[in-house]
């Protein structure tokens, strides 16, 4: 599977053991939200992009030029692997083991999965990681995700990188559900902050966040108004 795999470099970057953050479509799009806003504040430059057969055949367009799906972005300490699709589960594995077969001759110092976990709240975030002393690591920053299970690529990345001789971690923001959650992207990009100096803004996905749940509850009282006059006009069918 990994044999019909390729990725085509786009420009030339000297790495000094950079950061693989994984930030592909998930639970809440938290993973993808915290992504994109990384690539935006530190000025990512278009690194490369990844031909995987079968995936959606989709085009990006940006600013009039169009970009394949799924892409990565870079600077000599980040690499940010990035996609407007979600990867069908058929392709995961192959896929997860490519992106450590390709970028190991970066000298990665460690990668990243970013995903979410519903939770109906968008409070927390939790960590996982292939290594013990990782995990001890992390325990300064998150709580562990003591026992579940994690989908998509998050854990397939950690296994892959874990074969490979690779330090991996992955970090999971609670997210209220299927729909796009800045304020759980946010709290990703907050512990981000932290354990690497990023820098990157969270203001502004808070402020979206707290829009769209200001936007939720007047749905939510319209919805319940609306049911309060159904049952006072038509009792019986209520």
């Amino acid at each position: 599977m990994v044999d019909s795999m390729k990725f085509v470099e786009k420009a030339k970057i000297e790495f000094e053991n950079p950061i693989v953050i994984e930030a592909f479509p998930g639970t809440g799009l938290v993973g993808s939200i915290a992504g994109f806003q990384i690539i935006k504040d530190l000025n990512l430059k278009y690194f490369g992009y990844f031909e995987v057969d079968g995936i959606l055949p989709l085009t990006t367009i940006e600013k009039g030029i169009p970009y394949p799906p799924v892409r990565a972005y870079a600077n000599k300490d980040f690499i940010i692997l990035f996609s407007d699709i979600i990867i069908s589960p058929f392709k995961i594995n192959g896929l997860a083991e490519f992106i450590v077969k390709t970028f190991s001759n970066k000298n990665p110092k460690l990668f990243v999965s970013l995903g979410g976990i519903m939770a109906g709240k968008s409070e927390k975030v939790f960590g996982i990681a292939n290594k013990e002393e990782l995990i001890e690591d992390l325990k300064n920053y998150v709580e562990i995700f003591d026992f579940g299970v994690v989908g998509g690529m998050g854990g397939n990345l950690l296994i892959k990188c874990h074969d490979n001789g690779f330090d991996a971690i992955g970090l999971l923001a609670e997210t209220v559900g299927i729909r796009p959650d800045p304020r759980g992207g946010a709290n990703l990009l907050e512990v981000l902050n932290k354990m690497f100096n990023l820098n990157v803004n969270i203001e502004n996905l808070i402020k979206e966040a707290e829009a769209i749940e200001n936007k939720l509850k007047e749905l939510a009282e319209q919805h319940l108004k609306m049911m309060s006059k159904s049952r006072k006009e038509y009792p019986m069918y209520i």
